[in-house]
């Protein structure tokens, strides 16, 4: 078979923009219904199995470090190609769901969560199966669209989640992300044009090693409040997963074909692009999704808000609803200044949010005015920001290698904040009759001033990120899309 007649090769079927968005939309959903919609949920959910709040962080963050790990695999679709790799992560999202709405303990909870986990991937396939469909200079408006989009229904599943949770119970949450999965499944199979592959090999080896240290790690600080800095498992479990991190490198370094070119890492434009999504990730996701959800619906006798799932999951509305409105504003933005002069201020703006929540935590309304801030502007802005840095400056000879790391921080960002906030959770609780143990104030304190830390130390970082020379702002890419890409940026090294 010649390459001109192999099925990789063969010219696709147009498809219209709108439809397009409309299938990329669905398939990010169904990953973003299974993350998001557990939010208000969390505090039901521990009861239920049995579990204390550590440990459904734990579970939380093992969610996000095993779909970092998916979001690293992501240069697997540049042999298999795009369609291919978002069919199958919506296929195992499915079973996922199933498994998780069935489960009756926190290990099946587990393990169906792990499998959602690999949709993560859904939302760098879906910017890079667009980059290849549209015209270049009207890219950031797409983008910005499709994070726009996919906040809003984000926004409008949370609450559901609120209600359902209240109602029928959360177990509700997960057959909704099963139907939505199905939808997306066979949209994508209908409308998802195939792509060409570019490489013929995959880094098998690189995956695993990165995958075992990242988890050992998340499990070490998730568990280091329950069991202490010095117990022998947090000790081993730390030293394994950073031996192992560091093993990965190694591999990366002697393969033929590797996962992560580390050579490119020593650009300011990878590693400086990565560690403020790292810790922008931890404060954000820690704070808003794991903190606010658990503090909100906390007993009022223990300190809390005191909070239905419902209430809270409308206290957030207003934060989604103006994401809604930031990211598409920030691809038409993104035109005149470029992506950097709003990740700065964005992030900026992101920190003082989480420092003056931290600092009004014990008024509800103040509380919830500054995470709306937090949201929009983080949500709305910065990961637009970040997503567009990431694929303006991966190199053209691996377009997937850049998004791919920036796709693995968010994941990885938001096992860190998770595994950190519950650990700092279980360090002081109090004792409930017929119930898990619950954190204290003191604890809700430390750990909300924690992940304003990380939100600062992001801000900061920003600065590193390289000034852009051209004044164009839309990303080079090759692929069927129509269109002469306008002058590309390019930035210092």
């Amino acid at each position: 078979m010649t390459p001109d007649s192999s099925p990789a090769a063969r010219p696709t079927r147009p498809v219209s923009r709108v439809v397009l968005l409309v299938t990329l939309l669905l398939a990010i959903s169904a990953f973003q219904v299974a993350a998001v919609m557990i939010t208000p949920a969390l505090p039901k959910i521990g009861p239920k199995l049995g579990a204390s709040a550590s440990q459904i962080s734990l579970s939380q963050a093992l969610f996000f470090a095993l779909g970092g790990l998916s979001a690293a695999a992501l240069p697997v679709s540049d042999r298999f190609g795009r369609k291919r790799m978002l069919t199958v992560v919506l296929a195992l999202g499915i079973v996922g769901s199933v498994l998780v709405a069935t489960s009756g303990n926190l290990a099946l909870f587990d393990l169906g969560r792990w499998l959602q986990a690999t949709g993560v991937v859904a939302l760098p396939l879906s910017f890079l199966i667009l980059r290849d469909q549209v015209p270049a200079e009207e890219y950031p408006l797409y983008l910005g669209w499709l994070n726009a989009l996919n906040s809003g229904v984000s926004g409008i599943d949370v609450f559901i989640a609120g209600r359902v949770t209240d109602t029928v119970g959360y177990r509700g949450i997960f057959w909704i992300a099963t139907g939505l999965g199905a939808v997306a499944l066979v949209c994508v199979l209908a409308f998802v044009p195939r792509s060409q592959a570019i490489s013929q090999r995959t880094d098998w080896l690189g995956i695993a090693t990165l995958g075992a240290g990242v988890v050992a790690v998340s499990t070490g600080l998730a568990q280091s409040g329950t069991w202490g800095w010095t117990d022998a498992g947090t000790v081993l479990l730390l030293v394994a997963g950073v031996a192992l991190i560091a093993a990965f490198v190694v591999v990366e370094r002697v393969s033929a074909h590797p996962m992560v070119q580390v050579g490119l890492l020593a650009s300011r434009r990878v590693w400086g692009l990565a560690v403020i999504i790292l810790f922008g990730m931890a404060g954000f996701m820690g704070a808003t999704n794991m903190l606010m959800p658990f503090w909100a619906e906390l007993p009022k006798a223990v300190g809390g808000f005191g909070l239905s799932a419902t209430d809270y999951s409308l206290a957030v509305l207003p934060g989604t609803f103006l994401t809604v409105c930031f990211a598409p504003t920030m691809g038409h933005l993104a035109r005149r200044v470029g992506w950097r002069p709003i990740l700065i201020t964005a992030t900026a703006v992101a920190g003082a949010g989480l420092v003056g929540l931290a600092l009004c935590m014990d008024s509800t309304v103040p509380a919830f005015v500054f995470a709306t801030l937090v949201t929009c502007v983080f949500a709305g802005a910065a990961m637009t920001a970040a997503t567009g840095l990431g694929v303006l400056f991966s190199p053209p000879e691996t377009p997937a290698f850049l998004p791919g790391i920036v796709s693995v921080m968010f994941s990885f960002g938001s096992s860190l904040g998770f595994a950190i906030s519950g650990s700092v959770l279980a360090r002081d609780t109090v004792s409930v009759p017929g119930a898990p143990p619950l954190p204290t104030q003191d604890a809700f304190t430390h750990a909300f001033a924690l992940m304003a830390a990380f939100m600062v130390l992001a801000a900061v970082l920003t600065l590193v990120v390289p000034r852009i020379r051209s004044q164009a702002h839309a990303p080079a890419r090759t692929g069927t899309g129509t269109g002469t890409a306008p002058d590309v940026q390019t930035a210092e090294a």
